[in-house]
């Protein structure tokens, strides 16, 4: 799993990569997995996340499996692939509502879920980017035909506009590509107990699975269609 460097007054990131990434030209890497557009758009006292060659490898699912787009690998293919939200957050760091009406839409779910933070109250469908939610229905759909639905206990949430937890880049969740599941048992930085089966089916569709992460970033709940961001 990645670590993290505080950047320091004389840092460039060219400087960080020779020290904690294998070298100067890993500073285009570090710059795409922390978000960055531009690999000198750093500052002092910035957290910088040093990823590692596992965080870096692309899914094992190399094309699509059906009428949506392949999961991108990277800040920027994230951004071609699904839009570049950058252009879309103002200089007070909100975001134009734009960004929502043009790229989320909602996945009809087979069967509902409690809302993790009420289970009083459930979702029958999942705010998502336009271009996975026949993705996601179809997930929902073999969960459903496999018998795994017990397995999906509540729901934590798709899209929401925020930074990643513990840095500041976008979270996967800004563009619609990303969902939790079972969040109560599921912490983040512990093992969890999310169904091997789930796992296995939400991998073998393309997502990440933030339960193969290690250390305080270990992410059980989390299910990502992207990789090395």
């Amino acid at each position: 799993m990645a670590k993290t460097y505080v950047v320091q007054k004389g840092d460039t990131l060219a400087k960080i990569a020779r020290r904690h990434a294998g070298g100067a030209a890993s500073a285009t890497t570090l710059a795409d997995y922390n978000g960055l557009p531009a690999a000198d758009q750093i500052a002092v006292g910035q957290q910088i996340w040093l990823p590692s060659r596992r965080d870096l490898k692309p899914a094992a699912v190399a094309r699509a499996r059906g009428p949506w787009p392949a999961p991108p690998h990277g800040f920027q293919a994230v951004r071609d692939t699904f839009g570049d939200l950058l252009r879309y957050i103002g200089d007070d760091g909100g975001l134009d509502p734009r960004w929502e009406t043009e790229r989320m839409t909602k996945a009809p779910l087979p069967f509902p879920i409690p809302l993790a933070w009420d289970t009083s109250k459930s979702v029958t469908a999942i705010r998502c980017h336009k271009l996975i939610a026949p993705l996601l229905e179809e997930v929902f759909r073999q969960i459903a035909a496999q018998g795994l639905q017990k397995g999906v206990r509540t729901y934590g949430g798709g899209y929401v506009y925020r930074p990643k937890r513990g840095a500041v880049k976008p979270s996967t969740h800004s563009w619609g590509i990303a969902i939790d599941l079972n969040p109560t048992t599921n912490a983040m930085g512990t093992a969890g107990d999310m169904d091997p089966r789930l796992v296995s089916l939400f991998e073998g569709f393309g997502f990440l699975w933030g339960g193969r992460w290690t250390g305080r970033g270990k992410d059980p709940m989390h299910f990502q269609y992207c990789t090395g961001y």
